[in-house]
């Protein structure tokens, strides 16, 4: 990481707001953003994950929090904690669509109409939710310059085209539709000095894989998959990510999908 984003609180001053932050990636995002001085919206459907995060941040860093316990599949709730955070904020200069779900096992064609209701009620209606309520707010933030916010959607290597996998095929759906949404809202929210990008994980120890990394290995095998670099991902790699996102370097960086996952969707069929 280069000096710039080692020393300064480059986000004093600044919120981030971070769905599913109960847990995973969320979790490490909240406390990596806290560390370079940025007040938090912490947003789960789960309590009490929201409230072991809080305890996380508060261990180290003294940041404002705001807890709010919402289904983002759900528009009334969304715009509930929008309204929330900026009863409680002047600002939301980050906003990471991080919540998500798996769905489970099952290939495109035989998954039930209330898995694919469910998955993409989250992962691909969820996102749009929260854009929605948040970017016109963003487009007044004329104080921060040159960018006045920065939209982060967390998808998957699923959801690319080396990555695509029948086992997991209404995952993989709602993942490539996240990264279709964050090249259509860079485009539209370009003009206005928002960027907008989203980071593919590869296979990463997190609660979708029920933090097991025999777990992740058997499904390798199962796939026939071999990692040039063979380690399973770190959340906190994925944090750290996010914060080079979120600093000035990136400030030029929209419309992009970043893939992190050690050559996995680089080596599939050549290794």
């Amino acid at each position: 990481m280069n000096e710039k984003l080692a020393d300064e609180m480059f986000l004093k001053g600044k919120v981030a707001l971070i769905t599913g932050a109960g847990s995973g990636f969320g979790q490490k995002m909240a406390i990596t953003f806290a560390s370079k001085g940025a007040d938090l919206v912490l947003n789960d459907i789960n309590m009490k994950g929201l409230e072991e995060t809080k305890n996380l941040v508060s261990k180290s860093y003294n940041v404002k929090m705001l807890l709010i316990k919402a289904d983002v599949s759900n528009s009334s709730q969304v715009e509930d904690m929008a309204k929330q955070a900026f009863e409680t904020f002047d600002n939301v200069f980050l906003l990471v669509n991080n919540a998500g779900i798996d769905g489970g096992l099952y290939s495109s064609l035989k998954a039930k109409e209330e898995v694919y209701d469910q998955v993409f009620g989250v992962n691909v209606k969820g996102p749009l939710n929260v854009t929605r309520a948040f970017f016109r707010r963003m487009k007044r933030q004329k104080q921060f310059k040159p960018v006045r916010g920065k939209i982060i959607n967390i998808a998957s290597t699923a959801g690319t085209s080396s990555g695509h996998n029948p086992m997991i095929g209404i995952y993989s759906a709602s993942k490539a539709a996240l990264i279709a949404f964050t090249r259509l809202w860079a485009l539209e929210l370009g003009s206005s000095d928002i960027t907008v990008n989203s980071i593919s994980p590869g296979v990463f120890l997190t609660p979708i894989y029920n933090n097991d990394p025999k777990l992740i290995r058997q499904f390798l095998e199962s796939r026939s998959v071999k990692l040039p670099i063979d380690k399973i991902g770190k959340a906190q790699w994925i944090a750290d990510l996010a914060l080079f996102l979120a600093s000035s370097t990136a400030d030029y960086i929209t419309g992009q999908n970043l893939i992190i996952d050690g050559g996995l969707t680089l080596s599939v069929n050549k290794l």
